[in-house]
């Protein structure tokens, strides 16, 4: 869930995208093509950083 809670985000693992729902409303806001079986989603705390996956690998 986004830091303001707007927005929930779900990696489709066997459709190569992530998905973005409103979470009032429940609707598909955003569909993002990402390749191969993204496994999961991890944000990082700090703005603008994120990693696809969950290997705990960050830069």
């Amino acid at each position: 869930v986004s830091a303001d809670g707007r927005t929930l985000w779900l990696s489709g693992r066997y459709d190569g995208v992530v998905y973005g729902f409103d979470t009032r409303t429940g609707r598909l806001i955003a569909k993002i093509p990402v390749g191969g079986s993204p496994h999961g989603i991890a944000v990082w705390p700090q703005p603008g950083r994120y990693s696809l996956g969950h290997t705990g690998n960050m830069r």
